[in-house]
């Protein structure tokens, strides 16, 4: 089923505060924007939006090696 990744532990950074981090987003929907299953908890600032995170540089190629398998 390509366009929906079923576990991802991706490298995020919080806007709000800085701090980067690995977490287990889970399920991971490809669109114009990406949706995660699980809830994303920043280690400094709790739970957080996705708007206010983004992808490091090393988020982004875990996403394009899941999306491209």
């Amino acid at each position: 089923m390509k366009g929906v990744i079923k576990l991802a532990i991706l490298n995020l950074k919080c806007k709000r505060c800085g701090k980067t981090f690995d977490f287990n987003v889970g399920k991971i929907v490809f669109g114009n924007k990406l949706s995660f299953e699980n809830k994303i908890f920043c280690t400094e600032c709790g739970l957080v939006e996705i708007d206010d995170l983004e992808l490091t540089e090393l988020g982004q190629t875990q996403v394009a090696e899941l999306y491209l398998r």
